[in-house]
């Protein structure tokens, strides 16, 4: 009871810590989730390292790009597990480069034979950029604007959950659930003595994986909010087959579908390991969007069976 209890109070706390988009939106590629979420770091067997590359609204000038490179490792034996990401994220005149590191301790057989709890943790440092020199703007004397070149450094803190009903693949249908809060805590950016408050993201996931021998199927439902206004539901359904490939279509409350594909090499280059490629095209169907033109995603997994 005492253990459930301390969980308890983690979870309330991370859901309740407080709620404009500051940091890149989540994707509907699940393999992605864990640079929005530490709990989701090499929850499995698998070593893991990935990439993922995303341009939006192409042919849009200052439309938003972003990325990352990540390296995530499990300490089977001592039910933990950590990862590195190095991220990148640019918004017409705003840049970020930074590093995250993650921590994650899994709680096994957690509420059910099968059942794992994992408890999450980040440590995000960024270097923020304002490059103000080549926007169009009307205020003649905005000194934040006018030929302004700056960066700052600042730290930042995030915490997470995840929980599903059971971890064996392929062999019993399963739920799963999971919270993180980002920018918990974090310290003041300063561009030209202007103090770029950091508002606190959630970030939302729930969904199941229901199999069939070699296939499953899985609906997803992602939320990013933050506080007090910006709200974004993506809603995907996802089928893979076993160690051969997966597709899915996706939408999001903004007013975006998204349609992705993906092919899995089995033991590529080791009888362990596999490679996953897969791409996604979105295209905004409200009248809006559709003038911001197609959005295009890339990812690439390899992972490496540790156990």
């Amino acid at each position: 009871m005492n253990r459930i209890g301390i969980i308890g109070s983690f979870i309330f706390i991370v859901l309740s810590s407080g709620i404009s988009q500051q940091l890149a939106n989540s994707s509907h590629f699940t393999e992605s989730r864990t640079a929005w979420n530490p709990a989701f770091t090499a929850i499995g067997n698998d070593m893991i390292f990935d990439g993922f590359f995303r341009m939006q609204w192409i042919g849009f000038s200052g439309a938003p790009i972003s990325g990352f490179a990540s390296f995530q490792y499990p300490l089977l034996k001592q039910n933990m597990s950590g990862g590195a990401i190095l991220h990148f994220d640019k918004t017409g005149p705003v840049s970020k480069l930074g590093v995250q590191l993650n921590y994650a301790y899994m709680l096994k057989s957690f509420l059910s034979r099968y059942g794992q709890l994992s408890l999450g943790i980040s440590g995000n440092f960024q270097q923020y950029s304002f490059n103000g020199s080549d926007q169009i703007f009307n205020d003649q004397n905005d000194n934040l604007i006018v030929s302004s070149r700056t960066s700052s450094f600042f730290p930042s803190i995030g915490g997470g959950f995840y929980y599903t009903t059971s971890t064996r693949e392929y062999k019993e249908n399963s739920f799963f659930i999971g919270a993180a809060v980002n920018q918990i805590y974090t310290t003041k950016v300063l561009v030209n003595n202007f103090d770029q408050v950091r508002q606190k993201h959630i970030h939302f996931n729930l969904g199941g994986r229901f199999y069939n021998y070699d296939t499953y199927i899985e609906p997803m439902i992602t939320a990013n909010i933050v506080n007090p206004d910006i709200i974004d539901v993506l809603y995907g359904l996802k089928f893979e087959k076993e160690n051969t490939f997966w597709a899915g279509l996706g939408y999001a409350s903004s007013g975006m579908m998204a349609f992705q594909g993906g092919i899995i090499l089995d033991q590529f280059g080791n009888k362990y390991s596999k490679l996953r490629v897969g791409g996604l095209a979105s295209y905004g169907i409200s009248s809006t969007l559709a003038k911001t033109g197609p959005g295009f995603e890339l990812y690439v997994g390899y992972n490496f069976d540790m156990k």
